[in-house]
């Protein structure tokens, strides 16, 4: 491994590591740019999915493992140089672990799978000029030689035993029927062309489509449908795939980023359950005057008022929460995010209840709201999942951490899921203490799900939990079936995804108490959000060592 440093006699430093690493993961996955808001100098290629250049890439991180464990961390004494490790480090081994899973022989999923890359990719391809219409074409003529791709590395996965459960090769296949059967105008592939003035460009762009890009498209969804299906495994659990039991616990350890135990996050899961229905008992009593659980649930989603009418109502409401979770905002942190965020709305291809998508290039960022079926969304649910998605939630956070200077790149590349998502899960309750919350459904709602996750997760994949557990135990907290039946997918797709909300915000309450007992009245909260903020999307274990080091100073 050439690590390409200046004096060869030294060792690297953690910088020049971070450096490497940087370069070759945007060489190998420049679609990971676009997502990361990085320029890139072109706009062309795509990553290989064949199994000798993963091969190969794995091999690159083994090396670059090995020269990161030679570094005497002692010697690491700048903040910035210790967050440039921490990411480093976490990256790698999460990756290592993950190689277990071989997920690569039986990724197909309608939320994150191939086809869902290519639409980003779809929006995000540079054009405007000659050569990026040629380096656009360069690109988008691979696409059939990378599916077919996908298709060999599924058949050699189902010779080995592995393969996504049925329910969601399902799912995939009508999602492939859904983008065939857009008019060729109207399909997400065309957003190239649309964003393009040169008529001849917008032509060929359209014939790509015709000739390679919907047959292509029909030829995944016939494997699928004629070949793979029959041979997906019916056992959703991760223990029905070979090594199941360790890749669970390394879908764990990338999600959450620490080396808990999936038992161990399903007893803590329902313990935080039953406190949070214990108080839910309480809001019931005050606000439906009766305090069994599944009755004040049961009234909740009966109640008219809780419901909104039309899809204009739910944008003008969620414009509205936003703007005014914006400015409650200024009296509980120090700064804001210079960028904006903006509502946009889901297209016909797309599946989700709300998301947000972080601010690329001159775009701002979007909160993703669902205007279908409005009498059927619930106005309590709705604000939960504003402040989740926006202020004080995604927004707030991952807006903070784009406006921060002298972190090295290698932070653009690294999202940890248990940060992220547990800050947004710690601004569900954070936005009761600042008095956001309008409806009082809102209150019992933002207690009924969290935590949940952490049980029906462990609970799918090592408890044997059946689809109706799951399903049920999901519908108790107040969610309809079709949005349990989501959750229930989503932890199949993503394995302990759904712990990692609260794994992250349980800590990040601990460390919130822990500072407030140790630091008694000197604790301010903007300067202990401003500590936790700071660094931007960093591994809990990271994030503790940061905040002790804090109270530590503050306490001389």
């Amino acid at each position: 491994m050439n690590l390409n440093t200046k004096n060869k006699t030294l060792k690297p430093s953690i910088d020049e590591l971070a450096d490497i690493y940087y370069k070759k993961a945007l060489e190998r996955f420049p679609e990971w740019a676009y997502y990361s808001d990085i320029e890139l100098e072109r706009h062309d290629t795509i990553n290989s999915n064949e199994l000798s250049e993963i091969a190969k890439w794995e091999s690159f991180e083994d090396k670059l493992y090995s020269e990161l464990s030679k570094l005497d961390t002692s010697q690491i004494l700048q903040k910035k140089d210790k967050i440039t490790y921490w990411l480093l480090k976490e990256k790698l081994e999460s990756s290592i672990g993950l190689r277990v899973c071989k997920r690569n022989l039986w990724d197909v999923n309608h939320l994150s799978g191939w086809q869902s890359m290519w639409l980003s990719l779809a929006r995000f391809q540079a054009v405007g000029s000659e050569e990026l219409r040629v380096q656009a074409f360069d690109r988008w003529n691979q696409f059939p030689s990378f599916v077919k791709t996908e298709i060999k590395n599924l058949k050699k996965g189902l010779s080995l035993g592995y393969s996504m459960p049925k329910v969601i090769v399902e799912l995939v296949i009508d999602q492939l029927q859904v983008l065939q059967d857009y008019k060729i105008e109207d399909s997400p592939f065309m957003s190239p062309a649309k964003r393009d003035d040169d008529q001849h460009f917008q032509i060929q762009w359209e014939k790509l489509l015709v000739d390679k890009i919907i047959p292509t498209l029909l030829e995944y969804q016939n494997f699928l449908k004629n070949e793979y299906l029959d041979a997906a495994r019916e056992e959703v659990s991760m223990l029905a795939l070979p090594n199941g039991r360790d890749c669970y616990q390394a879908y764990i350890r990338a999600s959450t980023t620490t080396n808990k135990s999936g038992e161990e996050i399903f007893e803590l899961g329902q313990k935080i359950v039953a406190r949070n229905k214990s108080k839910i008992s309480e809001l019931g009593l005050d606000l439906y005057q009766t305090s069994e659980f599944t009755e004040i649930i049961k009234l909740m989603n009966e109640d008219a008022s809780n419901y909104f009418n039309t899809s204009e109502e739910i944008l003008e409401v969620n414009s509205q929460l936003l703007s005014k979770a914006k400015e409650e905002s200024k009296k509980w942190f120090a700064v804001l995010p210079t960028t904006e965020v903006a509502i946009k709305t889901y297209e016909r291809h797309e599946a989700g209840t709300g998301s947000y998508e972080a601010a690329k290039g001159d775009e701002p960022a979007y909160f993703r709201i669902n205007l279908n079926n409005p009498k059927q969304q619930q106005k309590g649910h709705n604000e939960v999942l504003t402040f989740h998605e926006t202020y004080p939630g995604h927004h707030l956070q991952i807006g903070i951490e784009k406006d921060i200077e002298n972190l090295h790149p290698i932070s653009k590349l690294s999202w940890f899921g248990s940060y992220i998502e547990g800050w947004a899960r710690y601004s569900e309750q954070l936005a009761e203490e600042m008095g956001l919350y309008e409806h009082k459904s809102a209150l019992i709602r933002r207690r009924a799900l969290p935590s949940r996750g952490m049980v029906v997760d462990p609970g799918l994949h090592l408890m044997g939990w059946t689809k109706e557990e799951v399903v049920a135990y999901i519908m108790e907290s107040g969610f309809n079936e079709i949005e349990a039946l989501t959750g229930y997918h989503r932890s199949i797709i993503w394995p302990a995804q759904l712990t990692s909300y609260d794994v992250g915000g349980e800590e990040i309450k601990a460390l919130r108490i822990l500072a407030e007992k140790k630091l008694g009245d000197s604790f301010d909260i903007k300067e202990f959000h401003s500590k936790i903020l700071e660094n931007g999307s960093i591994p809990l274990g990271a994030l503790r060592s940061m905040i002790n080091n804090w109270i530590d100073m503050k306490s001389i």
